[in-house]
């Protein structure tokens, strides 16, 4: 039996280990575009002050950054149309694309219009004849680059939001036009294609207040989101999720709480404008294969002396920095105190940090730092998966837990694979040949890997819970 348990519980190892894959390529400049809008100057609505103003600044910026920039103010609706046009001709192949607008924006029935300067909404067919669908755009992107930001500093009081209230309620129909902009929905595609290597796929959406609320137009140059987002766009090597969050928080606080910016990241790693600078906690602990752009440390030649005091001083200067508490859970992992790890581990999942979400499915699964719960790690794992994370999908799909099974395991294997049509033999716990065939068959049927079984397979049967609970020596 332990013979057969040391064999089934490489598991860890295996994840840490299947990273040497893919290449080490820091994720480098590639091919950044953005279509940047800022309306101020409407012919049928008072002017607003700031938003040609924010959009200048934040052109700027992501030039700055090497971003090719088409920038369009005051557009009407056949100015908006050509840059769209454009951007939509440059995007294919496009590492990071942005698109920014800053102006007046509609919510009806829950989508999202921009509304260029000519526009006058005096009819119900002037939604479709008039704005700019902005869910067409952002699903351009979606198909198109592979890491997206949308970034709307649009939910200031808005004239046209009573104008055209009247003329729907005029009309009579059932059309519903909301107060600000309405959420957007989750990116369709987020998953890595395969051989795309150690690429970043996923999307940001960022709001300058809470979807349904407005926001200020400032009472300077420039709106208070608009600042404070170009100021942290111009701080070197500042990953770009904590960057959203850093800004909202600014605001947050200058706004007396009055406008609460929200933004929605899901990343399959790290995305860095400019290039971060490594400290000693990277050089001392961090994995493999990252966006940092050094080799990293495999785990098994990590030094935890080094490494955790190299890390707690790097958070001391940056507390919620997501990577480097990853960094100092995986120092406390190699040094064999489990307890702290997932501590720190759970800090970094609990700032969306991808990999963390990975690493604790790994901690639950293998019951260190925490009690051994298969259910939760597979959640876990499952997440971080979702997420595009190429090291959860190696630990769901590339591990054989049979390897410890008894009897009463094998029974509840094939009493469902029977229960699902695959198996027609007696349920007697001998996992031969038949056996084996049913639960291939079962995973072609599921689109499942092979491999025996899996925690994706047993996850899919609803048969995590019969896997023995054991320890790792």
């Amino acid at each position: 039996m332990m013979a057969r348990v040391v064999l089934a519980l490489l598991f860890i190892l295996f994840v840490g280990a299947s990273a040497r894959a893919e290449t080490n390529v820091f994720q480098d400049a590639g091919k950044r575009l953005a279509l940047v809008i800022g309306i101020s100057d409407y012919e049928h609505a008072q002017p607003l002050r700031n938003p040609v103003n924010d959009a200048r600044l934040m052109a700027k910026s992501l030039e700055d950054l090497r971003f090719e920039v088409i920038f369009v103010e005051n557009a009407g609706r056949a100015q908006l149309t050509s840059a769209h046009a454009d951007f939509l001709s440059r995007l294919d192949g496009t590492d990071i694309a942005v698109l920014y607008y800053a102006g007046h924006a509609i919510q009806i029935d829950s989508a999202n219009y921009l509304v260029p300067s000519d526009a006058a909404l005096r009819s119900v067919e002037s939604v479709s004849s008039e704005l700019v669908d902005l869910a067409r755009i952002v699903n351009e992107m979606d198909s198109r680059a592979k890491t997206k930001i949308v970034i709307l500093d649009a939910c200031r009081d808005n004239p046209f939001e009573r104008q055209l209230a009247e003329v729907l309620a005029h009309a009579g129909g059932e059309r519903r036009l909301g107060r600000g902009l309405a959420a957007i929905r989750e990116p369709a595609r987020l998953e890595k294609p395969e051989g795309e290597g150690f690429n970043t796929y996923g999307s940001i959406v960022a709001f300058a207040a809470a979807p349904g609320a407005t926001a200020t137009d400032g009472d300077g140059d420039n709106s208070p989101y608009t600042k404070a987002l170009a100021a942290e766009l111009a701080r070197p090597g500042v990953e770009v999720g904590q960057m959203f969050r850093v800004a909202a928080a600014t605001v947050l606080a200058e706004t007396g709480g009055k406008q609460r910016p929200e933004y929605l990241v899901r990343l399959t790693d790290e995305v860095f404008f400019s290039r971060p600078q490594p400290s000693d906690c990277d050089y001392f602990a961090i994995a493999p294969y990252n966006q940092v752009g050094i080799p990293g440390v495999e785990f098994d030649k990590i030094r935890p002396a080094s490494a955790i005091s190299a890390c707690e001083a790097a958070l001391a200067a940056e507390p919620d920095h997501p990577r480097f508490l990853h960094n100092l859970g995986r120092a406390y992992d190699a040094a064999s105190d489990y307890d702290r790890a997932v501590a720190f581990y759970r800090k970094s999942a609990d700032l969306d940090y991808v990999p963390a979400f990975s690493t604790l499915g790994v901690m639950h699964i293998n019951g260190q730092g925490t009690q051994q719960d298969f259910v939760e790690g597979v959640r876990l794992l499952k997440h971080a998966a979702s997420l595009g994370y190429r090291l959860a999908k190696v630990g769901l799909r590339n591990q054989d837990f049979s390897a410890i099974f008894e009897q009463d395991q094998f029974k509840a294997l094939q009493s469902a694979l029977k229960e699902r049509g695959h198996y027609k033999g007696p349920v007697d716990g001998d996992f031969g040949s038949g056996s084996k065939a049913a639960l291939e068959a079962f995973q072609a049927a599921e689109g499942l890997s092979s491999g025996g079984a899996t925690l994706e397979t047993l996850d899919r049967l609803s048969l995590l819970a019969v896997i023995p609970n054991y320890k790792l020596n």
